[in-house]
Order: structure tokens, then C-alpha cells, then sequence
């Protein structure tokens, strides 16, 4: 057991904001190393007489077929005031590219990248607006792009025309699985039920919102599910946890990765956690809570709360028996402590607390007495189980919710290098799903920062 690196991996999604800030400042090329991210917009800030171009049915038509192609699609809005973003001056050379940012006004352009490489810079054509100018990297991008074999001619299915609206009327991005993929490596698993999305950005204030759908499978084998509603900010009360999820279930968080053949498995084996178990702990309507410790061998206790129908009691004892016996055999120890409530103040109930052979608690569970046909199953990693007082409850029609305290996060080192430096400096992100993804309905993602 090691110290945990980083946080939840839903909070892997607010890649998308900083990486178009990014690109708009001196450095767009790196946004994919960034992650699927999102930028707040400066340009959004200020007003301006000068008229957004905007591409024709042509031109639209053309952007739709190579996004069809990417792994990841940009849409930006110019700023004639800002400096010239560097991918312009190495795209256009310096002498062209001053002069084009500047005839250009607050038009869109595009960063599209393909299979592999660097990003493919598209522009309004100079002379008019029914084609693009697309700008790469060297000839041999050029040269394999022009190689490719022409895709068979389709209209936009509904959802699809959707987000090409959104890559043609403001700043968005819209990604598939082997962009998501490049980015999140080896968390790509936990991400399936956002791997194809299409998010566009609003300011207001002092925060940042990104929404839009996303759904496991091409938008093209999907419906759209409902109408789309204007940009909603809503103010949440500030997290007590440095991270906390909220969900109808573990099913988005961990169902990849749950039915996922080899980890199947090796849980089923090891840990009694038969096919049958795994799936009622992933219909489960659960709470993850992530807490900073302040000694010890982890830096952060990590806790799932999660209600499970009474009649369950029985198969999760005996899947926690043999999850037991599996750890005494690994030379852990186990002893029965009060229960603390996260105040320290103690409980009725009792947990199994789980010591290594240094006698330091690792985690531990507790099962609580039924109550109104239901259970609270606790599981700790990391320190004791401590309980919530609180209810597991969401607002409105949210069926998960995400709260996080990045800043915290950085100070504590678990933001790695490779995560934005402006998360780091973020003090408050939520993140929700009104909709989880059916098999042919997309969900709706919500992302808001609070970007003071």
C-alpha cells in the first residue's frame, strides 16, 4: 500500500478547462500534454464592435470530416489585442502570422489532433470562408494526412451536429477515446462513460462552467435525450472535504474497471467478491470522501459510504470474511474499535480496523445495524473508518456530483507534474452528471470552477 499520488479520477475531466486558456496564451502547443482541458477565456472578458466569422455549410461540412478523424478538436476565438499565439508564428512564420491574428478579429480557429503528432492548425481560409487552411507541423504530416483514404460522405446525426455547432459558434472541444486515452493512461479504464464528449465554456463572475454530453460510444449511434438548457451557474457551499463524490452509484466510477476480465478475476479469487457482489456494490448509491491525515504513513484517509438493501447483509459478510482472511495471510492484524464520527466523537457503532505488522492502521469497515430495509457499508483506506452524520443526499436531478479543493490538493504534492499549473491554484471545482449514460442516450456533463 502506497501513498496515494492523486485524487479521484473524475477530477481527471478539468483537464479540459485550463488546456484552451492555455492555448490562447504562449504556449498552445502543449495542451495535449496537458490534458482535455478547458481555458478560461480572457477574450470572453472584453467586448469588442468587431463581427465573429463564421464558417459556411462548406466549410462546416469540412471540419466535420476531419474531426471525424481526431482524437481531439479545439475551437478558440481570437483576440486581436492578445499576443500572437505560437503555434501561429511556427505555423505562418513571424512575419505572416502578426498580420493575419490581426485581420482575423475575433473569428474561431481550431487545434485538431489527429492520430498521431503535433496538432493540425485550422483557419478560415484567407480569401473566403467556405474551406480551410489547415497548417501542419512538417510535409510528413501533410504528406500522411493527404494519404489517408476518403471517409464514406454522412450527414450529422442530431448529437453530432450538436457539437459541431459548438466547435463553430465558441470556444469548445470535443475528444474520443484515443485522445481521452493518451492523457489519462492507465486511469482511461475509470473514464469509459465519458470517453466521447463535447463540452463548451461560459464565464460569469468569477466562475468558469463547462457542460455538454458524453456518452461511452460515438455520438453518431446515440439520440439526443433532451433540450438543451442555457448556462446554469449555481453556488454550492464550499467542500469540507479536500474531495468528495456523490453518486446514484459506483457504476460510472468503477464499473470498467470492475468488469474488467483480469480484475474480475483476481477479486473474485482473492477476495470472495463474486460477479454477484461486484454488482450490487456498483448499484450502490455511494459517498467517496477524501480527507488530508496530518501524520503517519498516508497523506490522505480515503472513505466509501455506500447504502446497500438489507437483505444483502449476508453476502457482504461473507465477502468481507474472506477479504479478511486474505489479509491476515498477508500479515495484517485486525481489532474492534468504537467508531469516530469525523469530529472524533465516538458512535454506537463498531469498526474493523485493520493494523500492518508495525501495528499502523491501514483502513478497516464497518457494517452498520439495519435501519428502514437498508445498510451503511463504510469502507476505509489509509487510517480508521470515521463516520459522516450527514445523509448521502444530491440536489435537484443530479445523479453525480463531484466537489474538490484543488489548491489543497497541490499544497499536499497530490497533484503530480503533469496536471495544470492553474488547477493548483484553483480553490473550489464541482462537477455533476444530470444524466448517466444509457446505452443509446447520452449523459450531461457539468463542470464549474471557481477561478478567483
Amino acid at each position: 500500500m502506497e501513498r496515494p499520488s492523486t485524487p479521484s479520477r473524475f477530477i481527471q475531466i478539468i483537464f479540459l478547462i485550463d488546456s484552451i486558456r492555455r492555448q490562447l496564451g504562449l504556449h498552445p502547443c502543449t495542451a495535449l500534454l496537458l490534458g482535455l482541458c478547458f481555458f478560461l477565456p480572457a477574450l470572453l472578458l472584453g467586448t469588442s464592435s468587431l463581427q465573429t466569422p463564421s464558417l459556411n455549410r462548406r466549410g462546416t461540412a469540412e471540419l466535420f470530416e476531419i474531426s471525424q478523424r481526431a482524437r481531439l478538436v479545439q475551437s478558440f476565438e481570437a483576440d486581436p489585442s492578445a499576443p500572437v499565439p505560437r503555434i501561429w508564428q511556427q505555423r505562418l512564420g513571424p512575419t505572416a502570422a502578426p498580420d493575419r491574428w490581426a485581420r482575423h478579429g475575433r473569428g474561431l480557429w481550431w487545434l485538431i489532433w489527429l492520430e498521431d503528432g503535433e496538432p493540425l492548425l485550422a483557419l478560415p481560409a484567407a480569401s473566403h470562408s467556405s474551406s480551410l487552411d489547415l497548417l501542419f507541423a512538417d510535409e510528413l504530416h501533410r504528406s500522411s494526412f493527404d494519404q489517408l483514404p476518403s471517409l464514406k460522405r454522412q450527414e450529422p446525426s442530431a448529437l453530432e451536429q450538436s457539437c459541431l455547432q459548438r466547435l463553430t459558434s465558441g470556444t469548445a472541444v470535443q475528444w474520443q477515446p484515443s485522445g481521452l486515452a493518451s492523457i489519462s493512461g492507465s486511469l482511461f479504464p475509470a473514464l469509459a462513460s465519458v470517453s466521447h464528449g463535447c463540452l463548451h465554456v461560459a464565464l460569469q463572475g468569477d466562475r468558469l462552467l463547462a457542460e455538454g454530453p458524453v456518452a461511452p460510444s460515438p455520438f453518431a449511434s446515440l439520440q439526443t435525450h433532451h433540450k438543451e438548457h442555457p448556462a446554469n451557474f449555481v453556488r454550492f457551499d464550499p467542500p469540507s472535504a479536500y474531495l468528495e463524490l456523490n453518486s446514484v452509484s459506483l457504476q460510472p466510477l468503477l464499473g470498467s474497471l470492475f468488469n474488467n476480465s483480469l480484475f474480475a478475476e483476481q477479486l473474485d479469487s482473492r477476495y470472495g467478491l463474486s460477479k454477484e457482489v461486484r454488482d450490487v456494490l456498483l448499484n450502490a448509491p455511494v459517498v467517496v470522501r477524501l480527507d488530508a491525515l496530518e501524520a503517519g504513513r498516508f497523506q490522505a484517509l480515503i472513505q466509501a459510504r455506500l447504502m446497500l438493501a438489507a437483505d444483502q447483509t449476508d453476502r457482504i459478510k461473507r465477502s468481507l470474511d474472506a477479504v479478511a482472511s486474505a489479509l491476515l495471510q498477508r500479515g495484517f492484524q485486525t481489532v474492534q474499535r468504537s467508531l469516530l464520527s469525523l469530529e472524533g466523537q465516538p458512535s454506537d457503532r463498531v469498526a474493523d480496523v485493520w493494523l500492518d505488522p508495525q501495528g499502523h492502521p491501514q483502513g478497516g469497515w464497518s457494517l452498520s445495524p439495519p435501519l428502514r430495509g437498508q445498510v451503511e457499508l463504510l469502507l476505509a483506506l489509509g487510517d480508521v473508518p470515521r463516520i459522516s452524520p450527514n445523509p448521502l443526499k444530491r440536489m435537484g436531478q443530479q445523479r453525480l456530483r463531484l466537489q474538490a479543493r484543488p489548491d489543497q490538493l497541490a499544497r499536499l504534492g497530490w497533484l503530480g507534474p503533469g496536471w495544470p499549473r492553474v488547477l493548483g491554484k484553483v480553490p473550489q471545482l464541482e462537477r455533476e452528471m444530470t444524466a448517466l449514460p444509457k446505452q443509446q442516450q447520452p449523459g450531461w456533463l457539468r463542470i464549474q470552477l471557481d477561478v478567483r
